[in-house]
């Protein structure tokens, strides 16, 4: 029986691999839930702040933060969100492969550098319920792409349309990517894989992100595995400044703080794909 917070081993090319989607038959009841809870948070955020349109990064390549992104359009879906997923990723497009999408021959390089319109790039999956934007042709120049003024009507575009804009972007840590689309959203969701990357990279690479302006709105721990975190780790750390503990002794990662800081605290959320 598969353990929904094991790793699970995949080919690693990722033509090969696929998602773990919520909108799958037999996903667990927990890991449709978590899904949920991060539905219900953001709903929150969007109440308060505003925040509808968003870019999803991690520090390193493998913290399943496309599953994340993916699984967000979705759950925001099935609540009745008109929802656009945009891939962001420019330099080595996937997105299109996972969800079956056609063969990327038009998307965000293509609208950007005027070579079409985006009602002519933009693919609605109705299997999904959602809108989707392929990164389209790989550019000589991403990050110049993507912090054009070409990129900012884009995304306007996209927010007087849909009621949620996720953008999936590279990790923070390989290029600056996730940081210049940040710098035209309202933020940041940080996906952290359990146990994976060193505590000093995920600290570089959010003060990556805030010392270029992006505004970081929470956090998504990945690939839990609650039986590892009962006996303790090596990975015992937490960021409180943002809202998450990672890795702490409890099956509740906000378990350890205190009652202020766990009013705050962003639930975990547990994924076992590569990304």
């Amino acid at each position: 029986m598969w353990n929904p917070f094991k790793p699970k081993i995949e080919n690693s090319d990722p033509g090969q691999r696929s998602l773990q989607l919520i909108s799958q038959k037999g996903m667990p009841f927990a890991y449709v839930e978590a899904y949920k809870s991060l539905r219900t948070n953001l709903n929150f955020l969007t109440s308060s702040t505003g925040a509808r349109a968003i870019v999803v990064t991690s520090t390193m390549p493998e913290e399943a933060k496309s599953n994340v992104s993916v699984n967000l359009a979705l759950t925001l879906a099935e609540d009745g969100k008109n929802v656009v997923l945009v891939d962001c990723d420019l330099r080595k497009p996937v997105l299109h492969k996972y969800l079956k999408a056609g063969h990327n021959v038009k998307g965000v390089s293509n609208i950007v550098s005027n070579q079409c319109k985006l009602e002519e790039a933009l693919l609605r999956l109705e299997q999904f319920k959602i809108t989707f934007l392929p990164a389209g042709t790989p550019p000589p120049n991403p990050s110049e792409l993507l912090g054009s003024a070409r990129m900012q009507q884009m995304i306007q575009q996209l927010r007087a349309t849909f009621d949620y804009v996720i953008f999936d972007a590279p990790p923070i840590s390989m290029v600056t990517d996730a940081a210049v689309v940040g710098n035209q959203v309202d933020g940041a969701l940080f996906v952290v894989r359990s146990s994976y990357a060193p505590a000093e990279s995920v600290e570089a690479a959010v003060k990556k992100l805030k010392d270029t302006g992006v505004k970081v709105l929470g956090a998504v721990l990945t690939r839990y595995d609650a039986k590892t975190a009962l006996k303790g780790s090596n990975y015992a750390y937490n960021y409180y400044s943002y809202g998450y503990s990672y890795g702490t002794p409890q099956t509740d990662p906000a378990a350890s703080q205190s009652p202020e800081k766990r009013k705050h605290a962003k639930p975990a959320e547990r994924v076992t794909n590569h990304d």
